[in-house]
């Protein structure tokens, strides 16, 4: 870790923006590239903080105009036939009514198992509720999601720049060596 964090200082080094002479053209323009690539980081993490945000508020919207549910324990009368078939459950009301209802299939559904489901003020099945923690975590992971690919993708460019660099810096050495091989020998 320290080897690759030197690499990437010595590669900061003020001399590519100097009018040092020695300074080779491609480690300016590496420099330059490099440095293009670290605002560009920034403007993702912009980015990210957006897309967080925005997902938090549409969430916390939802949450905010859904109607009032309550839960209630039910057991599985029926398990799906095939995969994608729902589960029949059963519960009783307060006044004792019996009611039935399909739910989605979980893999755990055996006939006789209760579940955890959610109901409307009409009794029907709902989905859960959006919590305030809901949106919250719903935020985060979209903005760490996009932290996660700027990161990502910033890295993999800066590996294929110096990668390519280097390439064509070995190819310039060699050139130079042979050319000094050469000129040795005579």
């Amino acid at each position: 870790m320290l080897r690759f964090l030197a690499r990437e200082l010595h590669s900061w080094r003020l001399m590519h923006a100097s009018s040092n002479r020695l300074v080779r053209p491609l480690d300016r323009l590496e420099t330059t590239v490099l440095l293009a690539l670290c605002v560009s980081a920034l403007a993702g993490l912009l980015a990210a903080l957006t897309v967080g945000g925005n997902t938090y508020a549409a969430h916390k919207a939802a949450a905010e105009v859904q109607g009032p549910r309550h839960s209630v324990s039910a057991t599985v009368i029926t398990t799906p036939k095939q995969d994608d078939s729902p589960t029949i459950v059963a519960w009783r009301r307060p006044d004792g009514a019996r009611l039935t209802a399909a739910v989605d299939s979980e893999r755990q559904d055996r006939v006789g198992r209760v579940r955890l489901i959610w109901l409307d003020d009409e009794q029907r099945v709902a989905d859960p509720p959006v919590t305030h923690t809901d949106a919250v975590v719903e935020g985060v992971m979209a903005g760490l999601g996009v932290v996660m690919l700027t990161a990502m993708g910033w890295w993999g460019l800066v590996l294929l720049v110096r990668a390519a660099a280097d390439r064509h810096r070995m190819r310039r050495w060699e050139a130079e060596w042979l050319e000094l091989d050469i000129d040795s020998h005579r």
